[in-house]
């Protein structure tokens, strides 16, 4: 197969996989929206929050779990490089026991000091102590279980299997709908049976990939094999990731600590809201991602430097641009959109946390793919520390603000201003590490992507201030959201995409008018 085959077919792959993983993402979009406003009503703001800051609790021993992305890479860097069964069996199973192992440490840690804050420096009340508990331990299983399930999904995402991936998460989806009606009508503690249930459905995903990846894949066939030699190498390379997931951890988890010390479970309600609505909006481009991941990691593995150049690049400015097709409507619309989602009864401060968690998102998507990239090399050393000690300061000035009697806004706005100083620092250290010229990426990214939100934005703005229609919100948002898209639709078509790539729009367009014409 010649290289212009093979990039064909590379390219056929991608856009298969990312469509599978789309089309997971608008189910369970669609389904999660109404979920979480039942989920909300079902609990109370209180309950809500305290489920949050107990996952919060639990999110801070589940960095150990770095070695997760240790396991992603390993397995995807051998299918690159084309190894046989046997060497690809020893990674999975080296895998399984270095997870096990992980699994292990975060019980013991979970079960001491873990329980020893819930008990003495939670701030839930003093009625739902005892049920704040038993949802914790709940969590704790829950944890375990997405910890030993890790290779499975990483072997699925390592073949490229999005479709049985989208399937699967959509299962998750409707099991997760049917949770939230028993938990509405039953008669119990609803917190406590709404965590039970939670566990459960972990535990049948866990049963799902082993299955699937047992039947399809014969690397989890035999003899449970350990290399001691990539056992630590695997934990090397997990021990450099942990400070990037301490980081994660930190500026997620910890100021969410913060904001239940400083204000209680009703700022956790609030942040909780923000970031649903952030994760949401985040899956078009994580699922997007997902399917770049292994194909980048893959053309690193065979020395193909243009591929991987122009994965980065593209996958980079795609991610971005779609997270802006998508919040700038919300952005610029969120009192409304916040009303008819979750009713009257909104948590304070939660229009501008979704509105700083949006503009969030679109940093970090630039960010995962420069991780992605930095993985694929190995060589993450230099990357995880610089990278963590940047990150790792969000939590200190959080505290820092709240002490000093400032507003949870203020400290969203403080994360912001780290997480771009922190990609600056990323791009200047992964793009001469692959070979991808600084100035090259700056021009084709940042650049393109800072000028289509520019102009994108110039006519919704204008709209939204100056349309007349606020005393008829519903018809704003309706014509702030289409005004929105197609001027940003437009933004990217023009100025975000390069001339190959509009070439390819229309020829897919044209496809399209003479299917229909035909028919």
């Amino acid at each position: 197969m010649n290289s212009e085959n093979l990039q064909q077919n590379r390219t056929t792959r991608l856009a298969r996989n990312t469509i599978y993983l789309y089309l997971q993402m608008l189910v369970q979009l669609l389904v999660s929206l109404f979920t979480t406003r039942v989920v909300i009503d079902t609990l109370g703001q209180s309950d809500y929050g305290i489920f949050g800051v107990v996952g919060g609790v639990m999110g801070v021993f589940a960095v150990l779990n770095s070695i997760e992305a240790a396991t992603m890479r390993f397995i995807t860097f051998e299918q690159g490089r084309g190894s046989g069964v046997e060497r690809l069996h020893a990674v999975f199973s080296t895998a399984r026991s270095v997870h096990l192992t992980i699994a292990a440490v975060v019980f013991i840690l979970a079960e001491t000091v873990g329980l020893y804050y819930v008990f003495n420096f939670l701030n839930v009340p003093h009625e739902r102590l005892a049920a704040t508990v038993t949802v914790y331990q709940f969590s704790i299983v829950t944890s375990l279980i997405g910890i030993m399930c890790a290779p499975y999904d990483a072997l699925i995402v390592a073949h490229e299997r999005m479709g049985v991936f989208a399937s699967i998460g959509i299962y998750n989806v409707f099991v997760n709908l049917i949770i939230v009606f028993l938990v509405k009508y039953a008669n119990t503690d609803k917190l406590i049976l709404y965590a039970a249930l939670v566990m459960l459905v972990q535990v049948s995903l866990r049963i799902i990939y082993g299955m699937y990846c047992r039947m399809n894949f014969a690397e989890t066939r035999g003899k449970w094999v350990f290399d001691r030699k990539l056992f630590v190498s695997m934990l090397k390379f997990g021990g450099w990731t942990f400070n990037g997931t301490l980081a994660t951890v930190g500026f997620t988890q910890g100021i969410n600590l913060l904001f239940n010390y400083f204000y209680g479970p009703l700022l956790n309600a609030a942040f909780a809201v923000a970031f649903a609505v952030e994760n949401k909006v985040s899956s078009f481009a994580d699922n997007f991602l997902a399917a770049a991941r292994p194909q980048i990691v893959k053309s690193y593995a065979a020395g193909d430097n243009s591929y991987l150049h122009m994965l980065v690049i593209n996958s980079s400015r795609i991610a971005a641009m779609l997270l802006f097709l998508l919040s700038l409507p919300i952005l610029l619309e969120t009192s409304f959109i916040l009303y008819v989602w979750l009713g009257e009864d909104i948590p304070p401060y939660t229009v501008w946390f979704v509105r700083l968690a949006l503009m969030m998102a679109v940093v970090q998507s630039l960010g995962q793919v420069m991780c992605i990239t930095i993985h694929a090399t190995g060589r993450i050393a230099k990357f995880q520390m610089i990278e963590a000690n940047i990150l790792l300061l969000i939590v200190p000035i959080a505290a820092w603000l709240l002490w000093k009697g400032y507003s949870p806004i203020v400290v969203l706005v403080a994360q912001l201003v780290v997480f771009v100083i922190t990609q600056v620092v990323r791009v200047l250290i992964v793009c001469p590490a692959v070979g991808l010229s600084i100035l090259t990426y700056v021009r084709e990214v940042l650049l393109r992507s800072m000028l289509v939100v520019a102009v994108g934005s110039i006519l919704p703005l204008l709209l939204h201030v100056y349309g007349g229609m606020h005393e008829h919100p519903l018809t704003q948002v309706v014509c702030v959201s289409i005004v929105s898209l197609i001027s940003s639709g437009l933004s990217i078509y023009f100025i975000g995409c390069t001339k190959s790539q509009r070439d390819i729009v229309l020829k897919k367009l044209k496809n399209l008018v003479q299917i229909n014409n035909r028919q």
